[in-house]
């Protein structure tokens, strides 16, 4: 069953949109993939695209603050799949009891609009430190994550965004998908696949 470990304490920043994270906390999502964040993490909600914030609430407001934060920290550092780290949003979003309707719309905004890199995931040196299993203890905080070679990470977002079109289906996500891979075939279908 996924859940929480820890609890986050969070300390702002001067400009009033930074938060760093004092302590380590992890998800582990319903396959026991445990997504751990360390302490001195710091988070913008950059992650949930900003045209969606008048329909969903700003990054760091409701219950899915705690999701928000694990998605923007492997968002940042990209060792997992774009999809994978989306969609652990979505679970993260319901286990911290954010409603199905409201976490399917959070979860189409990040499928939509959020960012996107090349399917051969591998470590961000240039935005994170690694997380290891080293850092945490092996029964409470553990990571699979490991920097990899590869060819030259190449990042993305979905250029066009149509935000009046995005709204008109939000009542759809809500009411006719069950499923992020439902969210995701209509917005395919309807918006456009990637590109």
């Amino acid at each position: 069953m996924a859940h929480f470990r820890g609890r986050p304490r969070f300390e702002w920043g001067e400009d009033g949109r930074i938060m760093t994270l004092l302590n380590r906390f992890a998800f582990v999502d319903d396959a026991e993939i445990i997504w751990a964040v360390p302490a001195q993490t710091r988070v913008n909600g950059a992650s949930i695209p900003k045209f969606a914030w008048p329909l969903i609430g700003s990054p760091f407001v409701g219950r899915y603050r705690k999701a928000s934060v694990i998605h923007d920290w492997y968002c940042d550092i990209r060792t997992r799949h774009w999809k994978t780290t989306h969609r652990m949003f979505y679970e993260a979003m319901r286990c911290s009891k954010v409603s199905a309707a409201k976490a399917r719309i959070m979860y189409a905004a990040v499928y939509y609009a959020g960012p996107r890199w090349n399917d051969s995931p591998r470590f961000n040196s240039e935005l994170a430190m690694p997380v290891s299993k080293d850092q945490f203890h092996v029964e409470q905080f553990t990571s699979d994550t490991q920097p990899s070679d590869g060819d030259d990470l190449v990042v993305w977002e979905r250029r066009d965004k149509d935000p009046i079109a995005f709204t008109a289906m939000c009542d759809r996500f809500a009411e006719n998908c069950s499923t992020p891979a439902e969210v995701e075939a209509m917005i395919d279908a309807q918006m456009g696949a990637t590109e």
